[in-house]
Formats: structure tokens, sequence, C-alpha cells
């Protein structure tokens, strides 16, 4: 009975991983950078998540010097600029992976010497689904950072409230 479950998510994942390969070369080569720049926002974003949800509980406590909360404002900023260049240059990839889709689809339709429908086709929906992929992950971004950043100026109020006599 268990052997059956986990055979039946097995397949799921395998599943779902063959949509993304085909995700992934339907999207042309501006498709690599987008993952490769969305798996490092992400993994920042959350190493974040996990500080101000695991870590700061623990430390919160009355910095004892100027430089403990020096350095605790410190790593309560840790990464946020960052995690915000990094979601704003996702929509930038989605737009870059449009015009290489419609270049594409200009060049092939050159050397075709005409506009078959296949050819046109393929050529927007590369530019469709770099664009969309790069708006969704560069506004997932946005939103997580924003959280981010409020969660850190609530700790840098929390920190200037306990060294208050």
């Amino acid at each position: 009975m268990a052997a059956a479950g986990f055979s039946s998510a097995v397949d799921t994942v395998l599943a779902a991983a063959r949509r993304v390969e085909e995700l992934m070369d339907a999207g042309g080569p501006v498709m690599w950078p987008l993952l490769g720049v969305s798996l490092l926002s992400w993994g920042l974003i959350l190493d974040r998540y996990w500080y101000f949800l695991r870590v700061l509980p623990r430390v919160r406590r009355r910095p004892r010097s100027e430089v403990e909360a020096v350095e605790l404002r410190i790593a309560l900023w840790r990464h946020l600029r960052l995690i915000r260049t990094l979601s704003g240059i996702l929509p930038m990839l989605g737009l870059l992976g449009t015009v290489t889709g419609i270049v594409e689809t200009f060049d092939l339709i050159r050397v075709f010497g005409s506009a078959e429908t296949r050819i046109v086709a393929r050529g927007v929906s590369q530019a469709l689904i770099t664009t969309l992929t790069g708006l969704v992950m560069g506004l997932s971004g946005v939103g997580a950072g924003y959280d981010l950043s409020r969660r850190a100026e609530a700790g840098e109020r929390a920190m200037i409230g306990s060294r208050s006599p």
C-alpha cells in the first residue's frame, strides 16, 4: 500500500520535471539565466526568512554595546538590497527573451522567405514564455523583498525600543 503511494509520488515528480524541461526548451536560451537568477534570489529570500523566523527570536536581547547594535542592524538588513536588485533584473531578462524570440522569428522568416504560421508561432511562444517567467519571478521577489524589509524595520524598531532606559 505504501509502495503504491510512493510510486505515485515519484511519477508525479517525474511528470513535473518533464514539464519544466519542456518549458525551458520552449522558452529558449534566456530561460537558463532566468532560472539561475531566480534560484539565487529565492535562496537569499529563504535565508532571510530563516533568519527572521528562527534565528532572530533567539538572539533578540538588548544589545550590550554600540558594536552589538550595529552588528544586529547589519544582520537585519543583510542581502535585502541584493534581493531587490535581483527582483528588478528578472523582468529585464524576460524582456531579453522576448527580443531574442522575436529576432529569431524574423531571422527564420528571412531564411525561409515566408511568414509560415509554425515559424511565427514558435518565436512568439518563446517570447511570451520568457516574458511571463521573468515577470512572475520578479514580482514574487518584489513581494517577498517588501515583506522582508518590513520585518527588518520592525526588528530595528524593537532593538531601538529595547535600548532606551
